[in-house]
């Protein structure tokens, strides 16, 4: 009896080491604050996780961009240094062209719009089609809701926009898109808008409306501009490694974790924005601007022609006016 309860105690020892020996933690790097719905949203997905796999499988999140750039980490992420990766879809754009479809201004003009496109399993394979290829591989995506502008002078309607430096993303559709507004679009990193606001480097930025507070740029960006023109998307994207090392029930928890976390986000997104937008306009004295936005949607028309050259994006095009009934 005493040598059968001796082996059942080694056998336990055993299979305790060998859950710890399964265990690990797994790089995530974003360059946003902790902060803020999409912060939330990851959070939430991690802990989801760990729970679900009893610790076998964990997070550590590298936030503020402490590993890079999205363009610099999305390259670790293809050599497998850097697990997961919150990376936009302008981003990706210059990776797979496709992507610009998505970013076009105003090609999605509701939230209800947005979902049914996102969600839509065919624009999915249209978009990750070729994401083997280039060595990563799409978790999912996490809505962050519409962007604005925001500047350091007055502004009314789009003639007050003419020849302000409006800071952007290294996108080839956002700076012509600025362009196209009368504005000069000024690539710069997110980490230095502040300062760049505050040293008349750019007069503003387009992005969500919710950084006014989260990001305390209001404290320098008096003025927002509700143009709604883009809805950036934040996707999770993994390293084929990453994938490979789980075992394919955790990979299914991930899965499944990231597509509850990913519905949550779009209830969430444009609610949280306006609410930060409000905040500012009250703790910064931001003054909100509602902007006709029938020129803006205007000047951005050969933006459609051009992207419509290439064949890949032209049919994306045409799936997403099919799925929104819009002609």
């Amino acid at each position: 009896m005493k040598l059968f309860k001796k082996a059942l105690l080694i056998a336990g020892a055993v299979a305790a080491l060998s859950v710890q020996a399964e265990a690990a933690t797994y790089k995530f790097a974003v360059n946003i604050a902790n902060n803020g719905s999409t912060a939330e949203a990851l959070n939430n997905f991690a802990a989801g996780v760990e729970e679900r796999t009893e610790g076998r499988v964990k997070f550590k999140f590298f936030w503020n961009g402490v590993l890079g750039s999205q363009e610099s980490y999305l390259q670790q992420i293809q050599k497998g240094v850097v697990d997961l990766g919150l990376v936009n879809s302008a981003t990706l754009e210059n990776l797979i062209p496709t992507f610009g479809a998505i970013n076009l201004p105003y090609v999605f003009r509701t939230a209800e719009e947005y979902g049914k496109v996102m969600d839509d399993p065919a624009v999915k394979d249209v978009l990750f089609t070729s994401a083997a290829e280039h060595r990563f591989a799409p978790l999912g995506y996490l809505s962050s809701g519409f962007r604005s502008l925001y500047v350091t002078k007055p502004v009314e309607d789009i003639s007050g926009l003419a020849g302000l430096k409006i800071r952007t993303m290294s996108s080839a559709t956002y700076i012509e898109m600025l362009r196209l507004f009368g504005a000069v679009p000024t690539p710069l990193a997110r980490s230095e808008l502040f300062a760049g606001m505050q040293q008349g480097v750019v007069d503003g930025a387009e992005g969500g409306l919710a950084g006014l507070y989260d990001g305390k740029l209001g404290e320098v960006a008096k003025w927002a501009l509700k143009t709604d023109q883009t809805r950036l998307t934040d996707f999770t994207v993994t390293s084929l490694d990453f994938r490979e090392k789980l075992d394919p029930a955790d990979l299914k928890i991930v899965e499944e974790e990231f597509a509850r976390v990913s519905a949550g986000t779009l209830a969430v997104a444009d609610k949280h924005q306006n609410e930060a937008a409000e905040l500012a306009a009250k703790e910064y004295g931001v003054t909100i601007v509602d902007i006709d936005t029938a020129p803006l949607m205007e000047a951005v028309k050969p933006m459609y022609a051009e992207a419509r050259k290439d064949e890949g994006t032209r049919k994306l095009l045409d799936k997403i006016f099919e799925i929104e009934g819009r002609e």
